[in-house]
């Protein structure tokens, strides 16, 4: 062979390996392909839900690549729902064909909810044409929670505490997050209130919550004798950690109201009514005997066939704070009275210092007397008229028979002497 032969052959060799080769059985071209992970949806994906995975494929060689099939092959954590093929179709990428004009496919999985948080590997295999499959390097996908979402489910309190009163105070925490939460510490700060815990501290500890659990912590609290009737906002400072082992700090409040009903005394203070038929002031008091102050008092009197309403019916008297009073006063006539006593029909409406609202409905009794009964006990006294009219009778009577006394006895001693003076007379 010459060497114009030689040279022949050796460039069509070279066109011969540049254009096609065989290593086993995959042929390679002029084509270069290029799978990588664009994103995954959320992210962190979350035990117990799906996140969506999306591949890009690229060709960056000078030929185009025809047939290209991929396939996931999912492993735990992660599954393709029933019916959800792994194996996609992508066709034919074009040569140069990368960045914004590259070929998208996603895959939405389903996340184990006993995942473990972390990078957790999934794999991706291509093939083109008749080619064997290429599998591509792991690819990894972030399971962590969101947030760490831990809320106050419910507050298991009495809807008010009585000041010097020890109550039961529930506390229950729900787990919003996907995996389990631990050493969970539940702190009330109780500086700035009036509350203290008996028999044990102001901070609780859970071990556990499970995912979309609940758990319950309970403080034995006492409010202080002197509180104030008012609602208190408690401070409550959470601790955890997840199954990784980071921290978490939340703060929380809890409402807790110190009051009680009002203890209201309703009693007749006087009266200048005593006898049927009469007509005056009746004087009604009020006593709070309660530890709350009492609000915006207001007074009805409900006239009856018993009696009259002179002054105003209704009356309003405002507050009354605790251990204290206040008194009303109503102008009455009686009209025909039955028994020995009136009713008073009271309508009162309040508040208590928590802006509670009390209705009430109770009646006074007003007693009456016959005129004699009203007169031994000194409560009605005689018509002074009727005594002065008196008086000057029995002194006129009196006067009378004193002159007519006086006149028979002076009538007497003149007759005496004229007897005396005749013998006197003759004898001269």
């Amino acid at each position: 062979m010459n060497k114009r032969g030689l040279m022949i052959g050796l460039i069509v060799v070279c066109f011969l390996i540049s254009s096609v080769f065989v290593i086993g059985a995959n042929t390679v071209s002029f084509y270069s392909m290029n799978v990588s992970m664009v994103n995954q949806e959320p992210s962190p994906a979350e035990a117990g839900r799906y996140v969506t995975v999306r591949f890009k494929l690229e060709n960056a060689g000078r030929e185009n690549a025809e047939d290209i099939i991929i396939e996931l092959l999912p492993r735990y954590p992660f599954s393709l729902d029933p019916g959800e093929s792994a194996v996609k179709s992508i066709g034919s990428i074009y040569s140069r064909q990368t960045g914004a004009v590259g070929v998208i496919k996603d895959y939405r999985l389903k996340v184990d909810e006993n995942a473990l948080e972390g990078n957790n590997e999934i794999k991706l295999r291509y093939k083109i044409r008749d080619n064997e499959w290429v599998e591509l390097e792991p690819f990894y996908i972030n399971v962590r929670p969101h947030d760490i979402l831990v809320s106050l489910e419910k507050i298991d309190a009495p809807s008010m505490i009585k000041p010097g009163e020890t109550t039961q105070v529930g506390i229950s925490l729900k787990n919003l997050a996907s995996s389990f939460i631990k050493d969970i510490t539940v702190e009330l700060d109780l500086s700035g209130v009036p509350f203290a815990t008996i028999n044990s501290t102001n901070k609780k500890i859970i071990k556990q919550i499970d995912a979309e659990s609940s758990g319950e912590v309970v403080f034995n609290l006492m409010a202080e004798p002197s509180a104030e009737s008012k609602l208190y906002k408690v401070p409550i400072k959470l601790e955890f950690f997840d199954r990784l082992g980071t921290r978490y700090l939340k703060n929380e409040t809890v409402g807790l109201t110190v009051g009680a009903e009002p203890d209201l005394s309703i009693t007749l203070e006087s009266s200048q009514i005593y006898s049927k038929g009469g007509m005056g002031d009746v004087s009604i008091k009020f006593v709070n005997k309660g530890v709350t102050d009492i609000k915006f008092m207001n007074i009805m009197l409900e006239e009856t066939s018993e009696f009259k309403i002179i002054s105003p019916s209704e009356v309003y008297l405002g507050n009354i704070d605790s251990d204290d009073y206040e008194t009303t006063d109503f102008k009455i006539s009686l009209k025909k009275v039955k028994g020995d006593e009136v009713n008073l029909p009271l309508s009162i409406n309040y508040k208590d210092a928590n802006n509670n609202e009390y209705e009430r409905d109770v009646n006074v009794k007003l007693k009456i007397y016959s005129s004699s009964e009203a007169k031994a006990l000194g409560l009605k006294k005689g018509n002074g008229a009727t005594g002065i009219f008196i008086v000057i009778v029995i002194v006129a009577v009196g006067f009378f028979f004193y002159r007519r006394w006086k006149k028979k006895k002076d009538g007497k001693k003149e007759s005496e002497g004229f007897k005396l003076k005749i013998p006197f007379f003759k004898k001269k």
